[in-house]
């Protein structure tokens, strides 16, 4: 079926299994691309979900309403059963049914949670609602199939096909359905009937794992979504509540990634954070010291094999002060945390184990739990070193080179809308005036624009509104390149100061795929000749940079490989 901008359409079935749309949902066609079988819709309730046919995506178009207008009351008894019922009434049956369903569906969930979780539950209910909710997490047919269905067939059910005479699928309109049309109503029945049935019982086992009760979804503070920037659930392995337990760990403290080190997270926490992290360190300390002496370890020797495995740590004022002298039998070690200008505090970043966790694993959580959409506090530019500029998004699109080192001019975009004419960007450093913003339009939000640039920082310190289109620039030329560059199966290397400032780049027809690969690349970028503020090089490995080698270094490589050479003009 060929759509087009304009038409409106209605739902038959989406593979999305995290959209609010249902069967028989309507819209209007906002564009098609015909190669990928994408159809672009603007649904009336708000959605822009696009659908993908090739992915199973089924939309249909709904017709002119002249058969409706020619029959305004819809169709009569005499219709009889096989007369089809026109398109608009029927997605109005649908919807009732389907509403149907969803209220079945949550009685039904109602009922079992009460057996299963609830007063009238036995045993660990906080075990059985983790192994529940991982069930309907992971789509297990072991935890569904054990979820409440239908007891009959919901042809067989009065309030399937009657219920109460304020709903639309009313009794003639029931009669009249075509066995396919009905096909469709026990569809929707059933599809209102199990998502209900799902969404209660995961929010009731949401409400038995979550520490203070709440039954909010969790998903986006997942350890899989915590990237450099945004909000998570962090702990260790000394919170770790043993074999059996309900709950996993027995605390998690919310914090923002702000760094890893040796595959350890790194982050950011606000005073009162910090303040449970302190008390609880403490707590460990005195359960650790009771079990040595339950053990018959002597009072002497208590406080010394107690500090060889938990630090002493407590506050002097707004500093955290950490005494590991006798863990590392090192007199010099003690550390004074000290707070961050931002008032947040990392403690032991960099020492301790630390790793995002699923909040649900964590018997009590100390700190805010950000509500989904607002976990993402600033994000690391992909291609501009050591510069973070919050989540508003904020680009740079259509740049044209002014040519003779002035730069390039760029629009720069909110939301991929045009907002602002950018001039000057991405110029040599003295060669042209500071980038700045030439001309707006009605889009650009002055006051918007300001707090963005406030809130960008640079090597942790802030950037002027010229800095920042020029990184915004920057990651926006180098983007392109690395594309073109992987597309090719060829790798681009920089070279960077000792501030991550790129000196050079340069494309080698080499993809970094291998140890061989590192080695050819490694040997290219020595023939290459050096700058003197070169601080290290760096390769592009289609997602992200990595480091390749110090820039003066001097060990051998391998040789090049037959055929292999640098892409012409490097």
């Amino acid at each position: 079926m060929q759509f087009e901008a304009g038409q409106r359409v209605a739902l038959i079935r989406t593979t999305d299994p995290h959209t609010d749309l249902r069967p028989g949902d309507q819209g209007t066609v906002r564009g098609v691309d015909r190669d990928q079988r994408r159809v672009d819709v603007a649904w009336d309730r708000g959605s822009t979900l696009s659908m993908l046919l090739d992915a199973g995506d089924e939309l249909t178009t709904v017709p002119a309403t002249a058969a409706v207008a020619a029959n305004p009351t819809g169709p009569s008894r005499s219709a009889g059963a096989g007369a089809a019922v026109a398109w608009p009434d029927l997605l109005t049956a649908l919807c009732a049914v389907r509403a149907v369903g969803a209220a079945d569906g949550a009685d039904a969930a109602e009922w079992w949670v009460q057996d299963t979780l609830g007063g009238r539950a036995s045993g660990d209910t906080a075990a059985t609602a983790r192994r529940i909710l991982t069930g309907i997490d992971d789509g297990d047919p072991a935890i569904l199939d054990t979820l409440p269905g239908t007891n009959a067939g919901w042809a067989a059910s009065g309030a399937a096909r009657y219920h109460g005479t304020t709903g639309a699928v009313h009794a003639e309109t029931a009669a009249a359905l075509t066995g396919e049309q009905w096909q469709q109503a026990e569809a929707a029945y059933l599809e209102g009937f199990d998502t209900a049935v799902t969404d209660a019982i995961a929010a009731a086992c949401r409400r038995t794992l979550h520490p203070t009760g709440d039954d909010r979804d969790l998903a986006h503070l997942h350890p899989d979504r915590v990237t450099l920037g945004s909000v998570g659930v962090f702990s260790g392995d000394w919170n770790d509540a043993g074999a059996g337990a309900a709950f996993p760990l027995t605390a998690g403290y919310v914090g923002t990634l702000i760094d890893r080190w040796n595959g350890w997270a790194v982050f950011t926490c606000t005073r009162a954070v910090a303040e449970a992290i302190v008390a609880d360190q403490q707590q460990a300390r005195e359960t650790y010291r009771g079990g040595l002496a339950q053990a018959g370890v002597p009072e002497t020797d208590l406080d010394r094999q107690t500090d060889e495995t938990y630090p002493r740590m407590w506050w002097d004022g707004d500093v955290i002060v950490v005494d590991s002298t006798t863990m590392y039998a090192d007199p010099e070690a003690v550390e004074r945390i000290e707070p961050r200008q931002d008032g947040g505090y990392v403690v032991m970043g960099g020492s301790w184990c630390w790793q995002a966790v699923d909040p649900y694993d964590c018997a009590r959580i100390a700190g805010d739990l950000p509500e989904p959409g607002q976990q993402q506090e600033w994000i690391l530019l992909t291609h501009t070193p050591y510069t973070v500029v919050p989540p508003a998004p904020y680009t740079i699109d259509r740049l044209v080179d002014l040519g003779t080192g002035r730069g390039y001019t760029a629009e720069l975009r909110h939301a991929g809308a045009p907002a602002a004419i950018a001039v000057g960007v991405a110029a040599p450093t003295g060669a042209a005036p500071p980038a700045r913003l030439a001309a707006t339009n009605g889009r650009f939000d002055a006051d918007d624009w300001r707090s963005y640039v406030a809130a960008a920082r640079r090597c942790g310190e802030p950037m002027t509104e010229a800095a920042v289109l020029d990184a915004l620039t920057e990651d926006a030329l180098l983007d392109a390149a690395t594309a073109e560059a992987v597309a090719a199966g060829a790798t681009l290397v920089r070279l960077l100061d000792d501030t991550g400032g790129i000196l050079a780049l340069h494309r080698f027809s080499v993809a970094a795929s291998s140890p061989q690969a590192f080695g050819v690349l490694c040997a290219h970028v020595r023939g290459v000749k050096p700058d003197p503020r070169g601080f290290s090089w760096q390769y592009f490995n289609g997602r992200v940079w990595r480091h390749l080698m110090p820039a003066a270094a001097t060990e051998p490589f391998p040789p090049a490989a037959p055929g292999i050479e640098p892409a012409p003009g490097n």
